[in-house]
């Protein structure tokens, strides 16, 4: 029972729901804001229609229904997908190293990683601080338009300061349990710190542990930052994905082309987030449903 109420509150509620009642507003909202005449709602409620049921009129909106889709799942999906395992992976190992740096400070007066991860958490306050335009001007000037996915990815969480929000929401949950007792009575097993990353069984993998129930729903809620940054990175290098939709569709004024960018824009971002509160279901059911 408590699966099919997963399944009915993320896929009808948070998907379907979330999808096409966003799709409406913002699509209602972008008419408002240029002024658009009455029947103009009615025409992109027709097109939206056309383009759920499949029927997209390719002389209306320039591309069909398996076309935008396409742009949406070769494109802004993986680059989406590929953020978010680069959020996750520097923020565990930052979070690692910063935790077992405060026990050997505190333990064996060790101040020397302490001082030094002081250092890299500066550098990535700087670089959270970059706009996103000056690393996607250097991408561009290393590799041209042959731009790797995944050099596009890091760069976009890294100068977009998502990995850096991860990064301090893990690190100071972490480090908040280093004085608890349940913290304390584990160091005294003589596992290994796990400096460089919290493998299980390592004291960081402890702590990480514990801090895995809150962690999951911070990512769940960082997915549209994600998808929006990664929109962005689209832009910038003129990706056949939705974000070029989106401008076209705004410079053109072509609210058909608008209205159907969202949704699967929308779609996907729900997408991402189910993955995400997935895992949360399947490890932790109980938290789950105290945490979203």
């Amino acid at each position: 029972m408590r699966f099919f109420r997963f399944l009915a509150r993320e896929l009808i509620l948070h998907g379907v729901v979330f999808a096409v009642v966003g799709t409406i507003v913002l699509s209602a909202l972008y008419l408002l804001s240029i002024g658009a005449p009455t029947e103009a709602y009615w025409d992109a409620a027709q097109s939206f229609l056309l383009f759920i049921s499949g029927k997209t009129n390719t002389n209306v909106i320039g591309f069909t229904s398996g076309q935008i889709i396409a742009a949406g799942a070769i494109q802004t999906l993986p680059l989406a997908l590929i953020s978010l395992i680069f959020i996750i992976l520097i923020s565990l190992i930052c979070s690692a190293h910063a935790v077992t740096s405060r026990y050997m400070a505190i333990h064996f007066s060790e101040k020397a990683s302490e001082k030094a991860e002081g250092v890299w958490s500066f550098i990535a306050s700087f670089l959270a601080a970059v706009p996103l335009f000056v690393g996607f001007w250097v991408a561009y000037v290393l590799f041209g338009n042959g731009v790797p996915l995944f050099f596009i990815a890091f760069v976009t969480v890294i100068l977009g300061g998502l990995s850096w929000d991860a990064t301090n929401f893990l690190k100071t949950d972490m480090l908040s349990q280093v004085n608890q007792t349940h913290a304390i009575v584990f160091s005294t097993l003589g596992r290994n710190l796990g400096r460089f990353f919290p493998l299980p069984g390592t004291y960081s993998g402890y702590l990480f542990q514990s801090t895995l129930p809150r962690y999951i729903p911070y990512l769940a809620g960082k997915v549209p930052a994600i998808i929006g940054s990664v929109t962005i990175a689209e832009i910038a290098y003129s990706f056949p994905g939705l974000g070029s939709n989106l401008i076209d569709a705004l410079v053109q004024t072509n609210t058909d082309l608008l209205v159907t960018s969202v949704f699967v824009l929308l779609c996907i971002n729900a997408v991402v987030s189910f993955l995400v509160k997935t895992i949360l279901f399947l490890i932790y059911p109980r938290v789950y449903e105290k945490a979203i």
